[in-house]
């Protein structure tokens, strides 16, 4: 270990004006950095960071550090400052390049490892400042400001790998505007705010919040024409202690101002929230109802338009900043906070409008009791063939989540497998949470061999009779949530006229892998909802799903990265104040068994991968490849059941003779071994 020049290694993004600073020193382990080789590049992980990087530039771990500011603060800035360096690793580590990554639902194969000759031919250190972005934003009145940390030195030309273990960061600014919010909106804000920060909320008296009387905590937005058919919904949240109002499309576009339909009804919305406490808002009605706000995006080649509800969700300047006319771009100056809890309706017909109100009153109100109240099902596709991308560690990773007692039934496609048909009439039958980890389209989304239905269209409106125990339906694809001019997945759940789903979070746009073993803000989105819900017990639907995309915003790269794009289509297609059905079961079950596939594929090519699933409840499980002689070639750990896959190679990444090979799990006292065999 040595101390690094300081005045050398000062980093500095700007200097405002200072009203104030807030300074934290943050430590890292050297210890749990995790050295592996990949085809002759180093990859380099560490638990709780997530890979970052450009394609073409050097991969490496990163994490969020989130700063909660006063009230208005502005001109905000950080600056970094290394306090100590520990060399990791041998000299001459080629660090993997990352490469472009792909939405869910792309045939395209970009996975090859193409590494920058500028950047992997310079003796300059990478990165070459600590702090990769920063961003800055307003949740309901609250200011918070986050940079992403990615603590490492690395110099190309010579493969020296040094992790700051160490290191100071300054967050400063300048004192600005204050909100004057009311106790319940200041009572959300604040355990979405703790969620950032990661710590538990505890309710308190806002004493530094000025209080005001709140007359609409839930607004209603609907055609004039649906005012009757939504008055049992709002009649059912005034009587759980809310102020409604109900409003109609026809006075808000009358009323307010504004260059279109969509900022009208923003600032209608915006109005609201300083003017009358609002916290829930529900857009009821499709774009045939209720205005929409489309904005272009356009990330690593793909380009779409597509509606984005969070425009009326965060209420902060115009979504226009650079003033062109055309909305929700990177340099608009947007924060991406929502400060009210949104959802919108699917639905264009009286029909489908009384369907909505109904499903929600018998799920909230009086749900028919039974099984089906524990049971999730869990649909994991094959995403990326050619680099081993499979949906199960997203999938496990909402499993963990649910209370013990719960029956939790997984579907996962096998790299040489197909689909699944054995989930539908499960669903059919009826379950509380259900999620689908698959390629999309509008249409529905796909396992990647036959049968390829996963959940589509004509699953939802001709297979699933689950009656009244419709429940909450989650995805990662991309487009099943796109219902412009068209009916999507997300609209034939929700208007199923015999069952279907009660609340459809799905994307209206693209939804984005990560750097493979790393998940993708889409996923990291479904996991983090679940956790919010289940572990955290949210109080409502909305709640959770404002928290899930907050929490993803700090890991934003800047400009139209996947991150971004992912926190704009994934959409709440529900009532925002819907309460998750709270279930006590009969104790826990039996702990999960701890197993481990058969290895595919076996025989295997030298140059194929043998994959296998290992399957165990808790803890560490470790992994290891022995010849017959008993000598280790590999080992791994992991810390969740899942697909582990084995590229014949030893441990310096050479690859083994032919031969039989032993794969060997431990889990605790247990050991679990298969054979593979490598053929020339």
């Amino acid at each position: 270990m040595r101390s690094l020049n300081i005045m050398q290694m000062l980093f500095i993004l700007s200097f405002p004006a200072v009203g104030g600073s807030i300074t934290r020193t943050l430590h890292y382990n050297p210890a749990d950095v995790d050295l592996k080789m990949e085809n002759g590049w180093a990859v380099i992980e560490m638990p709780g960071f997530q890979q970052r990087g450009v394609p073409g530039t050097p991969l490496l771990p990163a994490v969020p550090e989130v700063f909660i500011l006063p009230d208005g603060a502005k001109n905000v800035a950080f600056s970094a400052i290394p306090l100590e360096v520990t060399e990791i690793g041998i000299p001459g580590l080629r660090i993997i390049p990352a490469t472009e990554l792909r939405p869910f639902g792309s045939p395209a194969m970009n996975s090859d490892r193409l590494p920058d000759p500028s950047v992997y031919s310079s003796d300059s250190p990478w990165p070459a400042n600590p702090i990769i972005s920063t961003h800055t934003g307003t949740l309901s009145g609250i200011r918070v400001a986050s940079c992403l940390v990615q603590p490492w030195v690395y110099i190309p030309e010579t493969g020296s790998l040094n992790i700051i273990n160490e290191i100071e960061i300054t967050v400063t600014w300048e004192e600005g505007f204050h909100y004057n919010l009311t106790a319940e909106q200041t009572n959300a804000a604040r355990s979405r705010v703790s969620a950032l920060e990661g710590v538990p909320y505890q309710s308190s008296s806002c004493e530094y919040y000025p209080v005001q009387a709140g007359d609409a905590q839930y607004l209603l937005i609907c055609d004039s024409a649906y005012i009757d058919v939504m008055e049992p919904l709002a009649s059912f949240h005034e009587g759980n202690g809310y102020t409604v109002e109900t409003a109609a499309v026809q006075y808000i576009l009358s009323t307010f101002s504004g260059s279109d339909d969509a900022e009208k009804l923003r600032n209608f919305i915006k109005n609201r929230f300083l003017e009358h406490g609002t916290v829930f808002v529900l857009l009821a009605g499709d774009e045939t109802l209720v205005p929409v706000r489309m904005v272009y995006t356009n990330c690593e080649g793909y380009e779409d338009t597509a509606p984005v509800d969070l425009y009326f969700a965060d209420l902060d300047g115009t979504w226009d900043g650079n003033g062109d006319g055309e909305y929700g771009q990177p340099d608009d100056d947007l924060d991406l906070y929502a400060d009210v809890l949104l959802g919108r309706a699917l639905f264009s017909t009286i029909d489908e409008a009384e369907l909505f109100v109904q499903k929600n009153l018998i799920y909230q109100e009086n749900p028919p009791t039974g099984d089906w109240q524990t049971r999730a099902v869990l649909c994991g596709a094959v995403l990326f063939e050619d680099i081993g991308y499979t949906a199960d560690k997203g999938c496990d990773s909402i499993a963990v989540e649910f209370p013990p007692y719960w029956d939790v039934n997984k579907f996962y496609e096998e790299l040489t497998g197909g689909g699944f048909t054995s989930h539908i009439p499960l669903i059919s039958s009826g379950t509380a949470w259900n999620h689908y980890a698959g390629h999309g389209s509008d249409r529905g989304i796909w396992w990647h061999k036959a049968p390829l239905g996963m959940m589509s269209n004509w699953i939802a409106s001709d297979s699933i009779h689950n009656g009244t125990k419709a429940g909450i339906h989650t995805s990662i694809a991309c487009h099943p949530g796109e219902y412009i001019d068209q009916e999507c997945c997300a609209e034939a759940l929700l208007n199923a006229p015999d069952g279907g789903g009660v609340a459809v979070l799905f994307n209206t746009s693209y939804g984005w892998e990560g750097h493979w073993p790393s998940l993708g803000a889409s996923e990291w989105m479904c996991i983090d909802l679940a956790r919010q819900v289940f572990r955290y017990q949210s109080s409502s639907l909305g709640l959770a799903f404002s928290i899930a995309k907050d929490l993803r915003i700090p890991y934003m790269d800047g400009g139209y990265d996947r991150t971004f794009q992912s926190v704009l289509s994934w959409s709440a297609f529900m009532d925002p104040a819907l309460k998750v059905m709270r279930t006590e079961g009969g104790g826990p079950t039996p702990p999960v068994p701890f197993t481990v596939s058969s290895p595919y594929p076996n025989p295997a090519e030298r140059d194929a991968p043998v994959s296998f699933y290992v399957n165990f409840d808790e803890g560490i499980a470790l992994v290891s490849v022995h010849d017959l002689a008993g000598r280790l070639i590999w080992k791994t750990s992991i810390t969740l059941s899942q697909r582990v896959s084995w590229e014949g190679t030893d441990s310096a990444d050479r690859r083994v003779p032919a031969g039989v090979y032993i794969i060997s799990v431990r889990q605790g006292e247990c050991i679990l071994s298969r054979l593979a065999t490598v053929l020339d």
